[in-house]
């Protein structure tokens, strides 16, 4: 059991770098998605250089989102039924997927703290509880990479993938999203930060249920 174990964490990390030297052979998607961060920091900048708090974070929460759903939701909208046949002997499907997710959170991060730079550079960084915030952000991020991952594999056995990628992940990831956003906001108040780590044990239980959905329905769906 523990070499089986060692094992599958050896073929993740593999595949974890193997998606990577994908990426550094064709950049084109990642760095699209940073171009469009840079693009609409400056554009937020331009239309309001005086904003408010509030409105920083709903702009920030809105771009993010729009720019990253076809660089996280990628994963598996390039492989083709010969290569999911290859994958299905390389290794086992939850390894597969988990290698997929890890590396979906790592992007994901990537993205998230480019955007904060470039908020923070165009218009300053008015969040004063940081370890709240940051922590509601991580749990937000990753629950999206985990839908990303989840509706992008769907997606590679229907036509059409790359439409339908962003159709299906909007409305799975918007209660996460309303959440996340509720609870930055209560960061921003000095009353109502002393309630946030609910919304955020909140939104790490959604994260959870994602797992635990994209886990089983991910084995039928490998399989088919």
């Amino acid at each position: 059991m523990q070499a089986q174990s060692v094992s599958n964490l050896k073929l993740t990390w593999l595949l974890i770098k193997a998606e990577w030297q994908l990426d550094k052979k064709k950049p084109a998607v990642i760095s699209a998605a940073v171009l469009q961060l840079m693009s609409m920091a400056l554009l937020a900048f331009l239309s309001q250089p005086q904003i408010t708090p509030k409105i920083w974070n709903s702009l920030f929460w809105v771009i993010l989102i729009l720019c990253t759903l076809q660089a996280i939701s990628k994963s598996f909208l390039g492989i083709n039924r010969a290569r999911w046949i290859y994958y299905n002997q390389l290794a086992p499907p939850i390894v597969i997927l988990w290698s997929k997710i890890i590396y979906g959170i790592l992007s994901m991060v990537f993205l998230t703290t480019a955007n904060l730079i470039l908020f923070g550079f165009f218009m300053g960084f008015p969040i004063q509880h940081g370890l709240p915030y940051l922590t509601n952000l991580l749990l937000v991020v990753t629950g999206i990479s985990f839908v990303f991952t989840l509706i992008g594999a769907i997606a590679t056995k229907a036509n059409q993938a790359g439409f339908l990628a962003p159709v299906l992940s909007l409305p799975v990831i918007l209660p996460l999203i309303l959440v996340g956003m509720k609870a930055s906001n209560k960061t921003l108040d000095p009353v109502l930060v002393s309630n946030v780590w609910k919304d955020i044990a909140l939104i790490g239980a959604l994260d959870f249920l994602v797992l635990i959905l994209a886990t089983t329905l991910f084995q039928s769906l490998w399989k088919d």
